[in-house]
Formats: structure tokens, sequence, C-alpha cells
């Protein structure tokens, strides 16, 4: 299978002002006009909030067409609340900013056009374009910031990574936090060395293999554990979270691993206890490093489910030690899928729908292309 695993070397150079400018004059005068009370995400009237992750649309400013009817074929089914973009948006394709511009504008516009309320983290394939078109995730993120129904942040100062953040989702009929949605940029590429040690050598040789992506840091894990311990005393109680980013953890592997071997040997008379379900195609790709981030949100108590894409045909979830660990199948046409008949038979969205009576509880489910009649 092709992985499409392209190693990326940054390269510095001058940010285009051009870069900077909004999406369009129109476009930035509407999000002026609108204060952010009408911009947040809230439970329904039902007491109810829906989320959309799409993940992986990995294309270029000629968007294939079936990526777009799939995100309006589900946007208008599911009427979400937010929508989560988690990363690898967007590939080496795009040449120039305005093929960036175009490129991004393609897959977030039928999200804004609704009026929903939308985020992006980003993924490893986010700047594969930038050697040419010369904008970085800084750039991008002020381009998708531009759209009046876009609720990211710049992220903390001095904290690796772009666009980490924290969004509070209101109640109903109150302004009091009743659940979170957390957003981690998890990184690109991990260094060619490290302490004089080559991380892909084995693989290079033909025997081995050792994963080349980029790690969640030190320090975004201690911003996470600050900002929530902020949050309780603030509110008086922990607020109910998910957590999105675009490469797994190790956990994914461990939890699936555990179950599936209790399932292949019922002569040992172990029950699997992490409920894992859905499809895994391919093995996990986790950085080379555990930062520890599942350990910091299992002794917080607060993340109830940890979501990711970049391993484009795997969707399984599972309950690892109280948190949901799941993927979402990727949502984009132009990228590798199972291949032969079935290449695109797991393009789709995951849904989750989270009570206000009991937010720590959250459902999910995937849909796909295939339902909405998209092949």
């Amino acid at each position: 299978m092709n992985r499409e695993r392209r190693l990326f070397i940054p390269i510095l150079g001058a940010m285009l002002l051009a870069a900077l400018a909004p999406a369009s004059s129109a476009a930035a005068q509407e999000r002026g006009d609108l204060d952010e009370a009408h911009r947040l995400p809230r439970f329904d009237r039902a007491g109810q909030l829906k989320i959309v992750q799409f993940t992986d649309t990995q294309d270029g400013p000629n968007t294939d067409p079936r990526t777009v009817a799939l995100i309006r074929a589900v946007l208008d089914d599911q009427k979400p609340d937010l929508v989560v973009f988690t990363g690898d948006q967007l590939t080496s394709a795009s040449r120039t900013p305005d093929d960036v511009r175009k490129a991004i504008d393609n897959i977030v516009r039928p999200v804004d056009e609704r009026r929903i309320p939308w985020l992006v983290a980003f993924g490893n394939h986010d700047e594969d374009h930038t050697p040419r078109s010369g904008l970085d995730e800084a750039s991008m993120l002020r381009i998708y910031m531009s759209y009046p129904y876009n609720v990211n942040r710049v992220g903390p100062e001095g904290i690796t990574g772009t666009g980490n953040m924290n969004l509070l989702v209101r109640g109903h009929h109150s302004d009091a936090p009743v659940f979170a949605v957390w957003a981690i940029d998890s990184g690109r590429y991990a260094p060619a060395k490290i302490a004089g040690q080559v991380l892909d050598e084995d693989a290079l040789l033909g025997w081995g293999w050792m994963p080349t992506w980029d790690w969640i840091k030190h320090d975004q894990v201690n911003w996470y554990t600050r900002t929530s311990e902020k949050l309780e005393r603030e509110h008086g109680r922990k607020v109910p979270s998910l957590m999105f980013f675009h490469i797994p953890l190790h956990e994914f592997r461990t939890m699936y691993d555990n179950d599936a071997y209790k399932r292949a040997h019922p002569e040992l008379g172990l029950v699997p206890q992490h409920g894992v379900v859905g499809e895994r195609n391919e093995d996990e790709c986790p950085g080379p490093f555990n930062s520890g981030l599942f350990a910091a949100a299992l002794e917080r108590g607060d993340v109830k489910g940890i979501f990711v894409g970049h391993d484009h045909v795997n969707d399984y979830v599972g309950n690892y030690f109280g948190i949901l660990l799941g993927y979402s199948a990727n949502s984009g046409f132009a990228t590798y899928g199972l291949g032969g008949p079935e290449n695109h038979r797991m393009r789709g969205a995951r849904v989750f729908q989270v009570d206000e009576r009991d937010p720590a509880k959250v459902v999910t489910r995937m849909v796909r292309a295939i339902d909405y009649g998209i092949q």
C-alpha cells in the first residue's frame, strides 16, 4: 500500500503578506459583525450536542469533488453543532498562496456557509506545500481564522505547535460550561537524528521498523494539565471533554492488541475488556516516543475521549481505562484507501453525541460516503 508518507524538511523563508489576508473581505466583515456568543457552539434546545470529525481530506486546489460532496452530505444529514478537522487538510499539490487558499476554501466553505462553528488541528502533511507556497501553519491558521464561523485560536505563546486550544461549550439555557473540546497540534516528522542515532535506519536497511512521525511534546502535555486544573478551579468541577489531534498515541495499539489477543485465544478464558469495535486495516503509526499525554489525561479525569486520523483505513474505537480511544477513517478521496474494488469503502466522518444531562458519556459512530451514494 502506498502510504504517501513523505519526509518533509522545513525551510525558513519570508512570510508573504498575501498569506495573512482574509479569505475574502466579505468573510472578514461578517466575522467582525458576529460576536463570540453567536460563533461558539452550545447544546441545543433538547440538551444535545453533536460534533462531526472530518480527517485527512488531504488534497490541493483541485479538490476531488467526492470529498466536497461527502462533507456537504454529512453536514446536511447530521446537522452538527460543531465540526472538527483533525489534520492533513492539504498536501504538496498547492504551489502558490492562492492555491492554498483555494484548497482550504474547498473543504471549509461548506461548513461555514451553513453557519456551523468549526475548527482545525494540523497534521503531518499540512506543510508539505510550504517550500513552494511559502505558507506555513501559522499563515494557514490565519486563513482559517478569517472565516466567520471558525473558532480556532492562535494558541498559547511558547508552547510547541500551532493552534493548541481548549473550547468551552455552554449549556442551552446557561452560560456555564458543560463540555469542552481540546485541539492539539501533534506535529509533523521526527528529527532525522537524535543523540547521534538515526530514527529510520532499520527501515532503510530492510529489517525492523522505526516510526518517523512526530509526537506531542512535554510542554504541550504540561499546558493541557495546567489549563485543565485552571478550568476546574474556575468552575468548581472538572469539565468533561473530547480531545482531537492527528497522530495516534501508543496506547491505541496497546488497547487494540490487548482485546484482539483475548478474542483470538478463548481457551485462556480472558474477557476482552476494552470493547473495541470497528476496523483496523493498517498498523498504528504513532511517533517514536510516548510523551505521556494519555497518562496526564487519565490522572486529570476530564478527557472522556481522544480521537485522531492519520491512519486512513482504521476506524476502531474502544474504552481504555475510562477514556475512549478512536479513529475516524479518512474523508478525502484523493488519498490511499483500502485498495482494489473496496478502495473507497471506509471513507467517511465520525459523529459524536453528547447529552447535557450526562456530558461525561459520549456516544460515537461512523457515517460513510457510501451511505450517501458517494463512491
